[in-house]
């Protein structure tokens, strides 16, 4: 049946994965288109701006270092702090020109240049002026030294009066007072008194003419001292003046140019966080559709497809469950294809079901009527037996198993061919294999009577036994005696074979209670149960002693052994032959079980020591019961 390829559910489906894989590539797209703008706004603020920013903040920084330095030139009280200074800002110049040369050729840089150029010699004059300044404070000091030496030396001398003496303590006051003077009008108008007081003294020959000298001379006086560092304090003031507004205008230069980086860098940042979060809200919006689209398709494919089979699936393990087939069945579908492909094979598997049914049903009337025995056998019980079964053997399905014939039970258990099988007063060829019966694993076991040519064999051999070897057997129990043993341990025995001593329990109280009469009739039925537990013909039992018999198993293994004494046991059991002197009160016997694999290279003898140990193991140890080489307590050899 074929459908449109347009409406199967497959090129539903491939659709939408593939439009799921191309809301994946285009996710992937965005990611390396995002990338590369990233990269290329980081690269641009890592590479560029911010190296620039760094230097740029670098030389606005060393500007304001140029700046405290300049403010502390004028307040340095030595030659050697002020060539310290000097030095220190001529250094940091040239590490701002410097700078400068590496940054772009632009208005900033060429403004930075020039004036940078301009302040080099300014800081040059000022340090000159400042040195004058720090050589003039030098002199007046010692000009004031000695002006002080020389006025006590005059105050204290007795040539000079006292008229003088006030004369000379006035002149003293006034050239000491020059320095303290604020105002250039105070300090012109105590220079005229100095020269007042002077000039009356000039011609008085009791003073020294060094006083007058030290105040006045005109190059190397007080006056012409404080002249000089007036002249200076005006240069400093125009220097100061000069390097405030060059130093100044750096640094406004330079603070400029870093509050443009800053925001450069800024806008790039705020531009990036900007496109990072524009595409992040894009991703999540496909991501957020592509989820969507995806739940949607896990949602009619689990409608159109995963629950649909379920439903399918479901109604296999249910006998009416056509019409939810039939339901399933209607459209184009690959569904309903396989729903419609499920009611035909169900069709055809209705009228194959018909066919094989009858044909059973005459398989099973064949097998109920057959002349053969036919038994299936399951799970330890028998399920199915033919008239022919029920007839010569006594058994049903509703046999019990404990009451069917042991030696047939081990037959149907090895499932193996015999061409001689006892079971009961019957003899048959057997033959087992398995089979499937009503759909489980069992058991068919096929019996061909052969009763009558097996009893007319035996008579012939019991005929010709009777002629030649009536002294093997036992006269009262039937089985043969130990010359008959004697003789077939004289063969040579090539397959593995196993050997059971058997002891009735109590069997001289039993004599002495019941009498030996009562004793041989005893013995007869334990001899019958012996005989009837042996599996073939060329099992050999043996009454060895007066209540003692062993019984050969050849071809045998210790497993089939162990449950052939187990089967004679539990026979003698259901023969409840009471026995007053016997602690069980009924008769019972002790049983040693032993095999050929159990020696190398040994004698006959050596087995029969391991069977007779284990039966005397028995006897000792409660008796009624069977010991065999897997019992509890090891034997000692």
């Amino acid at each position: 049946m074929k459908i449109k390829w347009q409406r199967s559910i497959s090129f539903q489906m491939n659709s939408g994965m593939l439009l799921i894989l191309v809301a994946l590539f285009t996710m992937v797209g965005m990611s390396i288109w995002m990338t590369a703008t990233f990269n290329k706004l980081s690269e641009q603020v890592s590479q560029e701006l911010l190296p620039e920013l760094s230097r740029s903040n670098d030389l606005h920084l060393a500007l304001t270092y140029v700046h405290r330095k300049m403010d502390a030139l004028p307040r340095v009280d030595s030659n050697a702090g002020n060539r310290v200074i000097v030095a220190e800002l001529i250094t940091e110049l040239n590490k701002i020109s410097a700078a400068i040369d590496n940054i772009n050729n632009d208005q900033y840089s060429r403004s930075l240049s020039e004036m940078t150029n301009i302040l080099v010699p300014i800081v040059n004059a000022y340090s000159l002026a400042v040195a004058r300044n720090i050589q003039i404070k030098m002199d007046l000091q010692s000009k004031i030294l000695l002006l002080d030496d020389i006025y006590l030396k005059q105050i204290q001398s007795d040539s000079v009066d006292n008229v003088l003496k006030g004369q000379v303590n006035k002149l003293y006051t006034l050239s000491r007072s020059l320095f303290d003077l604020q105002t250039t009008f105070l300090f012109k108008r105590s220079i005229q008194k100095i020269s007042i007081i002077i000039n009356s003294l000039a011609k008085a020959d009791q003073l020294n003419e060094n006083l007058f000298n030290v105040i006045s001379h005109p190059q190397h006086g007080i006056v012409s001292i404080l002249h000089k560092r007036k002249e200076i304090a005006g240069n400093l003031s125009i220097l100061n003046t000069q390097t405030d507004v060059i130093v100044e205008q750096l640094i406004s230069v330079s603070l400029a140019k870093v509050t443009d980086l800053e925001n450069l860098v800024q806008a790039a940042t705020i531009k990036l966080k900007k496109e990072t979060t524009e595409y992040t809200q894009l991703m999540i919006i496909l991501v957020l559709l592509t989820t969507l689209f995806t739940i949607g398709l896990m949602l009619y494919f689990h409608t159109n497809v995963s629950k649909r089979l379920m439903v399918i699936a479901k109604s296999l393990s249910t006998k009416n469950s056509r019409n939810v087939l039939e339901n399933q069945a209607s459209g184009m579908s690959e569904i309903s294809i396989i729903a419609k492909a499920i009611l035909k094979f169900r069709e055809n598997s209705e009228q194959q079901r018909t066919k094989i049914t009858a044909s059973l049903d005459q398989l099973k009337f064949i097998i109920e009527k057959s002349s053969q025995a036919v038994i299936i056998y399951r799970e330890d019980r028998i399920v199915f037996c033919n008239q022919y079964s029920q007839k010569m053997l006594d058994i049903s399905t509703d046999s019990n198993t404990n009451i069917v014939s042991q030696n047939l039970l081990m037959a149907i258990d090895d499932k193996t061919y015999l061409d001689r099988l006892k079971v009961g007063t019957c003899y048959f060829r057997f033959f087992a294999t398995d089979i499937e019966w009503d759909g489980k694993k069992s058991t068919l076991a096929l019996l061909i009577d052969i009763t009558n040519e097996v009893r007319k064999e035996k008579q012939l051999i019991k005929n010709l036994e009777i002629v030649t070897d009536e002294s093997l057997v036992d006269s009262l129990t039937g089985l043969y005696n130990r010359r008959k043993l004697e003789m077939f341990i004289e063969q040579k025995v090539g397959s593995e074979y196993a050997l059971i001593i058997a002891d009735i329990d109590w069997f001289k109280a039993f004599n002495d209670h019941y009498g030996h009469a009562e004793g041989d009739v005893c013995i007869t039925k334990v001899a019958t149960a012996i005989k009837e537990c042996l599996r073939s013909d060329d099992d050999i039992a043996v009454r060895y002693g007066g209540e003692e018999f062993l019984i050969l198993l050849v071809n045998s293994s210790l497993t089939q052994a162990e449950l052939v004494a187990e089967r004679i046991q539990s026979i003698i059991h259901k023969l409840d032959i009471k026995h007053e002197k016997s602690e069980y009160k009924h008769l019972s016997l002790s049983l040693g079980v032993a095999h050929s694999t159990e020696f190398k290279q040994g004698s006959w003898q050596e087995l029969f020591e391991i069977a007779d140990k284990r039966l005397y193991y028995a006897k000792s140890n409660g008796r009624a019961r069977v010991v065999s080489k897997g019992d509890l307590q090891p034997l000692k050899m």
